[in-house]
């Protein structure tokens, strides 16, 4: 991506909610280096090394750095075993379901871990289970301290560290239509995650006892797809968090209750995806509602209340690969407490429009990739979205209106969670 704030500086994207509209985004890459091959007795085996590289481009900085993640890194071997087809898999991976493009969201499973599942395909069944864990190199879970040795002088040693381990479990079921579709899927799906207990120090070198903690969540899906053209579907998702699965695995939980555990915390959503694709163009739809309780229990605290918000991006054919299109969102949160600065109740909000026109060398398509995109978006902030974004001394907390004018690039080419 390559754009400009049309005021001089670098565009950035704006949101209130926990997942807004992916239409200003800072650039992402995603390497997947795949190694298929049969071993005996009809087991296809594959290996996958995903890397991942963030938006600290040289020619951005002038230094030869860049942020680098290993996202996937794992085997996978699958056999067919009586009527169905089994695999196993053990290694660090993106295990995911189906997303809501139009927000980069996965609203069911989404899990980041080290572990290994077994899943099995039959006909209209498709069960899948996983154990695995992760660690955050952060205080909550992992601590050093350096020590006195009478061999080397000092040594840096670990005085926490606690693992967050994860078990999911998923199952869905075609109830109607043939593969192609029109069809019909259930899903359901559900986790537990657990830390151990633990001890940290403090910033005055006394030590802070860390209990134990666990949660849960429960959900489930309707999909349905082949009803038009191309890759038409709705997506309908619901889930229920509840204790630690209510935080994102890759942050630690804030906020507890009496006894340092995130007990009390819950999390619902409620979410839609969908795409709808016609002769001379198409939509693209995305939404959803959030109701977040953190663990403490305090009645009026700003981390607490509802938010959703609602994404849609028609498009029409102009000539050949070429379309116009529109990206249009709203997004508003309900928070439970009152402004740290203002001391008033206020309720963040942000409209965006986003017109754009699209090149897809391969033909034109919600989902045709690559795509090249330029783009203009206006978002208008309410004063409680300023206040809630920015700082009193920021000058962006007087911009009523953040603009965007940039060229956008987007591919993928047979991702590991794109089949």
């Amino acid at each position: 991506m390559i754009g400009t704030d049309v005021r001089g500086s670098s565009p950035e994207p704006v949101s209130v909610v926990a997942h807004g509209s992916r239409v200003v985004e800072p650039t992402y890459l995603e390497l997947d280096l795949y190694y298929r091959l049969k071993a005996r007795r009809g087991i296809d085996l594959t290996t996958v090394t995903t890397l991942a590289f963030g938006d600290r481009l040289f020619h951005l900085t002038g230094e030869f750095d860049a942020q680098v993640a290993l996202r996937n890194f794992y085997l996978e071997a699958e056999k067919n075993v009586g009527p169905g087809r089994l695999g196993i898999w053990a290694g660090s991976r993106m295990y995911r379901g189906d997303d809501i493009y139009l927000l980069d969201y996965w609203p069911l499973d989404d899990v980041n871990t080290v572990g290994g599942g077994v899943w099995y395909r039959h006909d209209r069944f498709e069960h899948g289970i996983h154990a695995g864990l992760n660690r955050l190199l952060d205080p909550f879970q992992f601590q050093e301290m350096e020590v006195v040795t009478p061999e080397d002088g000092t040594a840096t040693i670990p005085e926490l560290d606690r693992q967050r381990y994860i078990v999911t479990a998923r199952s869905s079921y075609r109830a109607w239509g043939a593969p192609q579709g029109p069809a019909l899927k259930l899903k359901v799906y559900g986790d537990f995650q657990a830390l151990p207990d633990g001890r940290r120090l403090r910033d005055d070198d006394t030590v802070e006892k860390l209990p134990s903690d666990a949660g849960w969540s429960l959900g489930g899906q309707a999909g349905f797809w082949g009803f038009a053209q191309g890759q038409s579907h709705v997506n309908l998702f619901l889930r229920y968090s509840r204790g630690l699965s209510a935080y994102d695995e890759l942050d630690p939980p804030m906020d507890f209750d009496a006894d340092k555990k995130s007990a009390g915390a819950s999390e619902l959503v409620l979410g839609l995806s969908g795409n709808y694709e016609y002769p001379r163009g198409g939509v693209l739809v995305g939404a959803y509602s959030r109701r977040f309780r953190d663990g403490d229990p305090s009645t009026s605290d700003v981390d607490d209340g509802w938010e959703y918000i609602a994404d849609a991006r028609p498009r029409v054919r102009v000539v050949d690969a070429v379309e116009a299109a529109a990206d249009v969102s709203w997004q508003v949160r309900f928070p439970k407490g009152i402004s740290a600065t203002e001391l008033t109740a206020a309720d963040p909000a942000i409209f965006q429009i986003a017109p754009m026109a699209i090149y897809s060398p391969f033909g034109p398509g919600s989902y045709a990739r690559p795509q090249f995109r330029l783009v203009y978006s206006a978002a208008h902030l309410n004063d409680a979205a300023r206040d809630q974004l920015y700082p009193l001394e920021d000058p962006r907390r007087s911009h009523v209106w953040v603009h965007y004018l940039g060229l956008q690039a987007e591919w993928w080419f047979n991702s590991t969670y794109r089949q």
